[in-house]
């Protein structure tokens, strides 16, 4: 190993208290971060002992460094981590799948996109499915984010339409078609965003339904996002 400090520091890991593991966790992270590829792999395998920590807390840490690391053999990693008994850790899963940003990963999130774990109402690792889908931002992801369109959680829509636009894919618009009448003005606005962001000319008929919109602001944002659009197109 090129750098010496990683076998003092990853010592820590197999401590008997989590604190020290924690600890180690994070100094191998800040280190990692600076290294070659070589050498972060190194460190992924030493995180890799702590993937099935009997601390949720050590888990979804290591899923966290993980992602800030960013080296592509981690995915194995937090592809076995998607089934995690513990929702903080599986969201943690996503948006380090996100961070990564590899193609590879898609398919792992596609893994998730059915994830039930609700609080109020709101389906959290699923939101965060589609945040790390719009991270990634390739084409490939719409298909999974349109399993997500019409999903009962506004949150979850919200960050479709989000992720739709910051992919910016034609294909997307279809999609974003489907939120155009949406029950919350807030979907509705941000579907408004990302039809200008993709900037196709088969989205100017949703916006201009969206500048009539009953909500005030929601119409005021289409307003200017269809004068984006049209900049964009004519």
């Amino acid at each position: 190993m090129k750098n010496e400090k990683l076998g003092e520091v990853s010592k820590g890991l197999s401590s008997e208290n989590p604190k020290e593991r924690l600890k180690a966790i994070n100094e191998l992270t800040e280190i990692a971060v600076n290294l070659n590829s070589e050498d972060k792999k190194e460190v992924v395998k030493f995180l890799s002992s702590l993937a099935e920590d009997k601390e949720a807390f050590i888990r979804w840490n290591v899923a966290i460094a993980l992602g800030k690391i960013g080296y592509k053999d981690a995915i194995s990693i937090l592809e076995k981590m998607v089934s995690d008994v513990h929702a903080n850790v599986r969201f943690r899963v996503a948006l380090a799948l996100g961070l990564i940003g590899s193609e590879n990963c898609i398919s792992v999130l596609e893994k998730m996109v059915n994830d039930d774990y609700e609080i109020s109402g709101n389906f959290v690792v699923r939101g965060f499915v589609a945040l790390a889908l719009g991270k990634i931002g390739h084409e490939s992801c719409v298909p999974i984010l349109a399993k997500l369109v019409e999903d009962k959680d506004p949150v979850v829509r919200w960050h479709v339409a989000v992720a739709l636009g910051d992919i910016g894919h034609v294909s997307g618009v279809q999609h974003l078609a489907k939120l155009v009448n949406d029950e919350n003005p807030f979907v509705r606005a941000h579907t408004a965003i990302a039809l200008a962001q993709i900037g196709h000319e088969s989205g100017l008929k949703y916006l201009e339904q969206l500048e009539k919109d009953e909500n005030p602001r929601v119409a005021k944002i289409s307003s200017e996002a269809l004068k984006t659009l049209k900049s964009v197109i004519l």
